[in-house]
């Protein structure tokens, strides 16, 4: 009887027959086969008995399926076939014996290398057609603005003085 073997990282491989037609594998509960992982598209996959034998079909995974390595939307599985579903490992056997003995598949960690600082390459020019502008201090500028300022300051303070002496005196 065929079956998968699934590898969680943290749980016990668990292994489930496969005696149905048509076998939908993916995050959600109403999946034949549910995967609780976060790589697992909601609905991923789905395994359909054709001719005696299961064909897999990707379901538009976000992550992909592969078996053996290989990144695959259509397949035919053949006994000890490694499937990755998201990043959950499996194992499609025909044995009921090889299923149990055969361990989890390698899977490589390629670690991440955090860049202390970054520098533009040598080789970097700037394509755009738009030149970069450079603030340039305009002593005319600065003059106008100080100038607009004071007679603001000025004009607040007179409207001040104005206001102080329309004011009726209060006994």
């Amino acid at each position: 009887m065929p079956k998968l073997q699934i590898f969680l990282a943290e749980e016990s491989p668990s292994t489930h027959d496969l005696t149905e037609e048509k076998i939908t594998i993916g995050r959600l509960p109403d999946n034949s086969l549910q995967i609780s992982d976060d790589s697992v598209s909601s609905h991923h996959a789905e395994l359909a008995l054709e001719h005696g034998a299961y064909h897999l079909h990707d379901l538009g995974s976000t992550n992909g399926t592969f078996i053996n390595g290989e990144p695959v939307t259509d397949a035919i599985l053949k006994d000890g076939d490694q499937l990755r579903i998201g990043k959950v490992d499996t194992i499609y056997t025909e044995d009921v014996a090889k299923s149990s003995s055969q361990p989890p598949p390698e899977t490589k960690e390629i670690p991440a290398e955090v860049g202390a600082a970054s520098t533009r390459p040598l080789t970097f020019f700037n394509t755009s057609p738009f030149s970069k502008q450079e603030r340039k201090r305009d002593p005319l500028a600065i003059a106008a603005t100080l100038i607009g300022l004071l007679g603001g300051l000025g004009l607040a303070v007179a409207l001040y003085g104005v206001f102080i002496l329309i004011q009726p005196p209060t006994f």
